[in-house]
């Protein structure tokens, strides 16, 4: 029964990880005359997957549960009322606990399952695969151009977003910004990122990160370098040889950084303009009525309100946070993640990095990281780690 169970698993979560590739699926399922399909692979594997880890513990008579996650989980269910009272929609609810509760279930949900070395380095495999595979589709997009790239892929060019099939195509100073086979650019490089994450805590990937890091650049998403750079600052600043070495070379880093900083903000890759128009939109365009302490407007301000503004989008994961479950269920989240990876060095690095992206960007709005996000919190033992 165990064996069958993490079998189940294991293609519940590749079925998570293919629905990342929104290109390929809308292919498939348009071959049989619905793309529109194609959204349903996510949340249904989700779902199952659910089910299976109940089955899982169950078996055993146990589940893992530690005061934070009775504490978090309580909050949430209670935001979960308010959600439902505020909204009428089955589609707007589902979205909006997609955006808010979702990551948090899914990684309380993994440390419930003990999945094997063999599945897990499958899983590994098939990234590195979709890896190639979307560096090779970026590639083509430079080489037949943006317009006849989403013909060939979509059997239609729109500029920017397309309206029914979301798909999203765009530029970055000399450079497109191509949805690869996933769909849009910032999946595109949140997804080589997350995979380089990790890579970077299995010895046999971790070797070979460098494609995986290839393509988490060249999605040209500013808060996906934000996460990179954070990450390789504190993994290299926080050993004792690296502090000695930085304290003798900190005069020319420190004229390096001058000289990096200049140059780009006259190549305009330090633009902030977008920067402070969300600002002012944060200051100024947030209607919404809610409580700093305990939230109250969720669902009332990002995915489930649909459409393309401000509202919709927010342009800030806390700040959706903070409206949706306000600063209580900020604190027990973080709390939350912070004690499922706290022996784990490096993941606790890759969260600070998010803490910062997090800041100008909704990152449960994309797929790439609702599915590879709370793989990070797999508990995997030293022999999976080293073998």
């Amino acid at each position: 029964m165990k064996l069958k169970l993490e079998r189940i698993f294991y293609f519940l979560l590749i079925a998570q990880i293919i629905s990342t590739q929104g290109i390929i699926t809308f292919n498939i399922f348009k071959l049989f005359g619905n793309w529109e399909l194609k959204s349903i692979v996510h949340p249904v594997s989700v779902f199952l997957l659910f089910i299976t880890v109940a089955f899982y513990r169950f078996n055993k008579r146990t589940i893992k549960m530690q005061p934070i996650d009775l504490l978090l989980l309580s909050y949430f269910f209670i935001c979960f009322i308010i959600l439902i009272y505020n909204l009428n929609s089955f589609s707007k609810i589902y979205i909006a606990f997609r955006e808010v509760f979702l990551i948090s279930l899914l990684i309380f949900a993994y440390q419930q399952f003990n999945i094997s070395h063999y599945y897990w380095r499958k899983i590994l495999k098939l990234l590195y695969i979709l890896v190639i595979v979307n560096l090779a589709f970026v590639l083509l997009t430079h080489i037949i151009g943006p317009e006849e790239y989403m013909k060939l892929l979509t059997g239609r060019y729109v500029w920017a977003t397309d309206p029914d099939y979301k798909f999203k195509i765009s530029s970055f100073l000399y450079f497109w910004r191509s949805p690869g086979v996933i769909g849009s650019p910032g999946n595109v490089g949140y997804f080589g990122l997350i995979t380089y994450l990790l890579f970077d805590q299995d010895a046999k990937y971790k070797k070979k990160p460098y494609l995986a890091i290839l393509l988490a650049i060249v999605g040209f998403v500013r808060s996906v370098y934000v996460v990179l750079v954070v990450y390789w600052m504190l993994k290299f600043l926080l050993t004792k040889k690296n502090l000695k070495i930085i304290k003798l070379g900190l005069p020319y880093i420190f004229s390096f950084l001058i000289l990096l900083f200049c140059f780009l903000y006259f190549k305009g890759a330090l633009d902030l303009t977008s920067l402070f128009m969300r600002i002012d939109h944060w200051v100024n365009d947030i209607t919404v009525d809610f409580n700093i302490l305990f939230g109250g407007g969720i669902g009332e301000v990002g995915g489930a309100v649909r459409g393309e503004g401000f509202i919709a989008t927010l342009d800030s994961y806390w700040l959706l946070m903070l409206i949706s479950v306000g600063l209580v269920g900020v604190i027990l989240q973080s709390a939350f993640m912070y004690e499922k990876v706290l022996n784990n060095q490096k993941t606790v690095y890759a969260l600070v990095g998010f803490l910062f992206a997090g800041l100008f960007i909704t990152l449960t709005q994309g797929i790439s990281f609702l599915v590879l996000f709370p793989l990070l919190f797999f508990k995997k033992s030293e022999s999976v780690l080293n073998e």
